[in-house]
Protein backbone atom coordinates (compact mmCIF):
# COMPACT_ATOMS: atom_id res chain seq x y z
CA UNK A 1 0.00 0.00 0.00
CA UNK A 2 1.39 3.32 -0.80
CA UNK A 3 2.12 6.27 1.71
CA UNK A 4 -0.72 8.29 0.30
CA UNK A 5 -3.39 5.45 0.28
CA UNK A 6 -2.12 4.66 3.77
CA UNK A 7 -2.31 8.08 5.49
CA UNK A 8 -6.22 8.65 3.99
CA UNK A 9 -7.08 5.41 5.71
CA UNK A 10 -5.20 6.05 8.54
CA UNK A 11 -7.18 9.38 8.63
CA UNK A 12 -11.13 7.94 7.60
CA UNK A 13 -10.22 5.17 10.67
CA UNK A 14 -9.64 8.48 13.08
CA UNK A 15 -12.14 10.32 12.11
CA UNK A 16 -15.07 7.68 12.32
CA UNK A 17 -13.21 6.30 15.68
CA UNK A 18 -13.68 10.06 16.97
CA UNK A 19 -17.34 10.32 15.68
CA UNK A 20 -18.08 7.05 17.30
CA UNK A 21 -16.79 8.50 20.65
CA UNK A 22 -18.14 12.06 20.01
CA UNK A 23 -21.40 10.04 19.57
CA UNK A 24 -20.76 8.11 22.85
CA UNK A 25 -20.09 11.12 24.99
CA UNK A 26 -22.70 13.05 23.67
CA UNK A 27 -25.83 10.54 24.66
CA UNK A 28 -27.48 11.91 27.69
CA UNK A 29 -27.31 10.01 30.74
CA UNK A 30 -30.17 8.96 32.90
CA UNK A 31 -31.65 10.41 35.40
CA UNK A 32 -30.13 10.10 39.40
CA UNK A 33 -31.54 8.46 41.35
CA UNK A 34 -31.05 8.56 45.65
CA UNK A 35 -32.45 6.73 48.50
CA UNK A 36 -31.38 7.59 52.04
CA UNK A 37 -33.22 8.29 55.68
CA UNK A 38 -32.37 11.56 55.50
CA UNK A 39 -31.55 14.40 52.88
CA UNK A 40 -30.38 17.74 53.12
CA UNK A 41 -30.77 19.64 49.69
CA UNK A 42 -29.49 23.14 48.79
CA UNK A 43 -30.40 23.77 45.16
CA UNK A 44 -28.50 27.42 45.50
CA UNK A 45 -25.26 25.99 46.62
CA UNK A 46 -25.63 22.80 43.99
CA UNK A 47 -25.03 20.54 47.12
CA UNK A 48 -26.97 17.79 48.86
CA UNK A 49 -26.21 15.53 51.74
CA UNK A 50 -28.03 12.25 52.07
CA UNK A 51 -27.33 9.81 55.47
CA UNK A 52 -28.10 6.48 56.17
CA UNK A 53 -28.29 3.39 53.91
CA UNK A 54 -27.71 6.16 51.04
CA UNK A 55 -28.23 4.04 47.50
CA UNK A 56 -27.31 6.36 44.38
CA UNK A 57 -28.35 5.08 41.10
CA UNK A 58 -27.68 6.02 37.34
CA UNK A 59 -27.88 4.08 34.43
CA UNK A 60 -25.75 1.23 34.75
CA UNK A 61 -23.88 2.45 37.99
CA UNK A 62 -24.61 2.10 41.53
CA UNK A 63 -23.00 3.64 44.68
CA UNK A 64 -23.59 3.10 47.91
CA UNK A 65 -22.39 4.81 51.71
CA UNK A 66 -23.26 5.84 55.11
CA UNK A 67 -23.28 9.41 54.34
CA UNK A 68 -23.09 10.72 50.33
CA UNK A 69 -22.11 14.39 49.34
CA UNK A 70 -23.59 15.26 45.79
CA UNK A 71 -22.09 18.16 43.86
CA UNK A 72 -23.92 19.56 40.98
CA UNK A 73 -23.72 22.71 38.58
CA UNK A 74 -25.94 25.28 37.70
CA UNK A 75 -27.51 23.28 35.22
CA UNK A 76 -28.44 20.30 38.04
CA UNK A 77 -25.66 17.91 35.94
CA UNK A 78 -23.83 15.60 38.23
CA UNK A 79 -20.36 16.51 38.66
CA UNK A 80 -18.95 14.98 41.82
CA UNK A 81 -20.15 12.47 44.62
CA UNK A 82 -18.33 11.79 47.92
CA UNK A 83 -19.17 9.11 49.80
CA UNK A 84 -17.63 7.03 53.25
CA UNK A 85 -19.21 4.29 54.17
CA UNK A 86 -18.22 0.97 56.22
CA UNK A 87 -17.30 -0.22 53.23
CA UNK A 88 -18.90 2.66 50.68
CA UNK A 89 -19.51 0.32 47.56
CA UNK A 90 -19.66 1.34 43.61
CA UNK A 91 -20.65 -1.31 40.90
CA UNK A 92 -20.92 -0.51 36.88
CA UNK A 93 -22.60 -2.87 34.51
CA UNK A 94 -20.48 -2.93 31.13
CA UNK A 95 -22.76 -2.38 28.26
CA UNK A 96 -20.78 -4.65 26.02
CA UNK A 97 -21.85 -7.46 28.90
CA UNK A 98 -18.62 -7.82 30.62
CA UNK A 99 -18.76 -8.96 34.40
CA UNK A 100 -19.68 -6.21 36.15
CA UNK A 101 -16.64 -3.61 38.27
CA UNK A 102 -16.94 -3.87 41.75
CA UNK A 103 -15.10 -1.62 43.92
CA UNK A 104 -14.83 -0.99 47.80
CA UNK A 105 -13.37 1.21 50.41
CA UNK A 106 -14.26 3.13 53.34
CA UNK A 107 -13.94 6.70 50.99
CA UNK A 108 -14.65 7.14 47.81
CA UNK A 109 -14.83 9.81 44.90
CA UNK A 110 -16.81 9.61 42.23
CA UNK A 111 -16.16 12.63 38.98
CA UNK A 112 -18.92 12.25 36.65
CA UNK A 113 -16.77 14.21 34.24
CA UNK A 114 -13.43 15.56 33.29
CA UNK A 115 -12.77 12.79 32.63
CA UNK A 116 -15.33 10.09 34.43
CA UNK A 117 -13.19 8.49 37.22
CA UNK A 118 -13.96 6.36 40.35
CA UNK A 119 -10.94 7.16 43.28
CA UNK A 120 -10.99 4.79 46.03
CA UNK A 121 -9.60 6.28 49.38
CA UNK A 122 -7.89 4.95 52.65
CA UNK A 123 -7.58 1.62 51.35
CA UNK A 124 -9.75 0.20 48.59
CA UNK A 125 -10.58 -3.04 46.36
CA UNK A 126 -11.43 -2.78 42.58
CA UNK A 127 -12.27 -5.81 40.95
CA UNK A 128 -14.52 -7.43 37.93
CA UNK A 129 -14.59 -11.00 38.11
CA UNK A 130 -11.67 -12.59 39.14
CA UNK A 131 -9.34 -10.06 38.24
CA UNK A 132 -8.44 -7.77 41.34
CA UNK A 133 -6.36 -4.76 42.74
CA UNK A 134 -5.89 -2.99 46.01
CA UNK A 135 -3.83 -0.05 47.34
CA UNK A 136 -4.05 2.21 49.54
CA UNK A 137 -5.61 4.97 46.66
CA UNK A 138 -6.92 3.86 43.54
CA UNK A 139 -8.00 5.82 40.80
CA UNK A 140 -10.10 3.54 37.61
CA UNK A 141 -10.75 5.85 34.89
CA UNK A 142 -14.29 4.34 33.71
CA UNK A 143 -14.22 5.40 29.53
CA UNK A 144 -10.66 4.13 29.19
CA UNK A 145 -10.56 1.37 31.39
CA UNK A 146 -7.46 2.23 33.22
CA UNK A 147 -6.30 1.89 36.40
CA UNK A 148 -3.88 3.73 38.27
CA UNK A 149 -3.23 2.19 42.38
CA UNK A 150 -1.57 3.56 44.95
CA UNK A 151 0.09 1.74 48.29
CA UNK A 152 1.88 4.23 49.78
CA UNK A 153 -0.06 5.07 53.20
CA UNK A 154 -0.05 8.15 55.87
CA UNK A 155 2.81 6.02 57.57
CA UNK A 156 4.91 5.70 54.22
CA UNK A 157 4.55 2.05 54.17
CA UNK A 158 1.95 0.07 51.93
CA UNK A 159 1.88 -1.46 48.66
CA UNK A 160 -0.24 -2.38 45.43
CA UNK A 161 -1.67 -5.82 45.25
CA UNK A 162 -2.89 -6.77 41.72
CA UNK A 163 -4.25 -10.28 40.29
CA UNK A 164 -5.04 -10.19 36.52
CA UNK A 165 -6.14 -14.03 35.01
CA UNK A 166 -5.49 -14.48 31.38
CA UNK A 167 -9.02 -13.71 29.86
CA UNK A 168 -10.26 -17.54 28.44
CA UNK A 169 -11.42 -18.12 24.81
CA UNK A 170 -15.15 -19.20 24.37
CA UNK A 171 -15.47 -22.65 23.70
CA UNK A 172 -18.88 -22.23 21.71
CA UNK A 173 -19.30 -23.18 18.36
Amino acid sequence: MNKKVYLLSLLAFLTAAFIVTQSAAAEPRGPVQLEADTAEVDDAQGISIYRGNVILTRDNTRITGSVMWVYTDTNRDLQRIEVEGEPATYRDIPVDGENPRHAESPRMEYYAAGPERIVLLSGGRLWQGDNEVTGETITHFVAEGRTVADGTTADGAGRVSVTVFPEQESTDE
